[in-house]
């Protein structure tokens, strides 16, 4: 049932971030570090269906399940819609910049100082002073469980008007990027289940899960070149598609290759961009995957260049980063069909006479599961079952809804996943949440002293050379190990109306409704 906002509420609320799939999103500093290339644009004439006046209509996989700015991913999804921010965040030049904070200084290992901006305000027009940065931000480190990645717990204490202190529960020297991470947003708790945010546009009015409807918030720069939003959610990419042919929406965010290609043969706009996400196998290393012969021979029996005809787009991956990225693994993926099945062999799999393998009288049967609101994994997962066939391995599929819940519960042994893994810029903010002993989203169950040790290394420097190259150590041993399996460095495609022809975004889907955002 929808909610209806007030109209004092109307002026309060706006721009988020989360992790990582389905409802999943993670989290970006630099010149040069998270830029992201536009290619095979095309600009040929839309028919245009709505209305000048009429409110931009962008359709999209998911819309966010409530206004709690500190529940699970809420924030994330908060900022992809343009209504809350984090207190850094990336600029289309891939540089992380900030709404809040003027300068900082770290005064010691655990001690920042920073000064915030005088002229920034809530959307109910009250200022972003300390006091209320501080309260949003110490609220943000107890409620919400994922908000300890990079530097673990931080406590934020007013030291003036406009001065903050942050002590942080481990080091770090990028303070930046940390503050980038999706959990860390700004708001301000008005009671009653209401907020006040801080982003380019308030809620008029949600229906979770199913439709948002915002307008521009007029105490941000640049309001009056803004006009009213509506977000709605597709499950399927084949209703988002006749909706954007129709005219019904002025963005379908994103669409799968063959539908971009159709949507290219009518005319239409369609933009292709580098996603920043990527695509791996999350293994289950508390089952069957726990065997590493097993997970070996499905990495080299895997042939990753099937899953780019079927995408009909993206890279082969080297590492868990996004190959702009100056951090980006150099990982040599090997295929070999012939030696994945020797690996087999050896491991005590024998083929059976229906061409399955088996071990200890138990048919070798795996559990692939992935998600709907990344399509493109899908489509990888039709491929891979007929490449584990081909290996002898039994694969049975799932699509559930919540994959976040599944891999917390165990429920799989091999799960499909797309991750933003460097939205801060930082690649820190991963390996803390999935890869560090003990991380949030670690579902895998790794433990690894000698990447732990890295990780620590890591933490103590700034970003830059050394730092990137110790990121490239790491994704190798990842791949060693294998709790991970590279998929794609993939790319996305998106349709854009005739009054959207100037958009690009950037940032996969962090920032889907940004600044820049603007009607032809």
């Amino acid at each position: 049932m929808k909610r209806k906002i007030t109209i004092a509420l109307i002026l309060c609320l706006v721009f988020a971030l989360a992790a990582c799939s389905g409802n999943n999103k993670g989290e970006e500093p630099n010149n040069e570090t998270n830029q992201v290339s536009t290619e095979n644009n095309e600009t040929k004439g839309n028919e245009e269906t709505n209305e000048d006046s009429g409110p931009i209509v962008l359709g999209q996989t998911w819309v966010a399940g409530s206004l709690d700015p500190v529940d699970g991913g809420n924030p994330w999804s908060l900022t992809s819609h343009g209504v809350t921010e984090a207190v850094f965040m990336q600029n289309e030049k891939g540089e992380l910049v900030s709404h809040f904070v003027k300068d900082m200084e770290q005064k010691d290992d655990l001690t920042w100082i920073l000064n915030l901006k005088e002229d920034t305000f809530f959307s109910d027009g009250s200022p972003v002073d300390a006091k209320a940065f501080c309260a949003a931000l110490n609220t943000v480190m107890e409620k919400n469980l994922f908000s300890d990645a990079t530097a673990g717990k931080m406590a934020f204490t007013e030291k003036g008007e406009y001065a903050v202190e942050v002590k942080t529960e481990r080091k770090t020297a990028a303070m930046d990027s940390v503050l980038a991470e999706w959990t860390n947003v700004v708001f301000k708790d008005l009671g009653n289940g209401e907020y006040a945010f801080t982003g380019p546009y308030v809620v008029k009015e949600i229906d979770p899960g199913v439709e948002i409807h915002l307008t521009p918030n007029e105490h941000y720069p640049n309001a009056e070149k803004r006009g009213d939003i509506t977000v709605k959610a597709f499950k399927d990419v084949s209703a988002m598609k006749l909706a954007f042919e129709s005219g019904e929406i002025d963005m379908a965010f994103t669409v799968t290759p063959e539908v971009a290609k159709m949507l290219k043969d009518e005319g239409k706009t369609i933009k292709t961009i580098d996603a920043g996400y990527q695509y791996f196998g999350i293994v289950n290393l508390k089952g069957i995957m726990g065997d590493k012969t097993l997970r070996e021979a499905i990495n080299l029996g895997i042939k990753r260049e099937d899953y780019l005809n079927v995408l009909q787009g993206g890279k082969l991956p080297t590492g868990i980063f996004a190959a702009y990225n100056p951090f980006a693994g150099k990982v040599d993926v090997k295929e070999d069909m012939e030696a994945a099945k020797k690996l087999l062999d050896e491991g005590g799999y024998t083929l059976n006479d229906n061409g399955l393998r088996e071990k200890d009288g138990k048919v070798l049967s795996i559990n692939l599961v992935t998600y709907p609101s990344r399509p493109d994994l899908s489509l990888i997962m039709q491929v891979m079952v007929t490449q584990l066939k081909e290996l002898g391995i039994e694969a049975k599929t799932s699509i559930v809804e919540n994959i976040d819940a599944e891999l917390q519960a165990g429920n799989f042994d091999l799960a499909l996943y797309a991750q933003h893994t460097s939205p801060t810029g930082n690649p820190l903010f991963f390996f803390s949440q999935f890869i560090q002993s003990g991380g949030g989203k670690n579902n895998m169950g790794y433990r690894s002293e000698a990447v732990d040790a890295k990780l620590n290394e890591m933490a103590n420097l700034p970003l830059g050379e050394e730092n990137n190259k110790i990121s490239q150590e790491v994704q190798q041993m990842i791949y060693d190990d294998l709790p991970l399996i590279y998929l794609v460095d993939p790319q996305w495609h998106v349709a854009l109306s005739d009054r959207l022809a100037d958009y690009t975004p950037y940032c996969g889907d962090y920032y889907i409704i940004n600044d820049q955002l603007f009607v032809k």
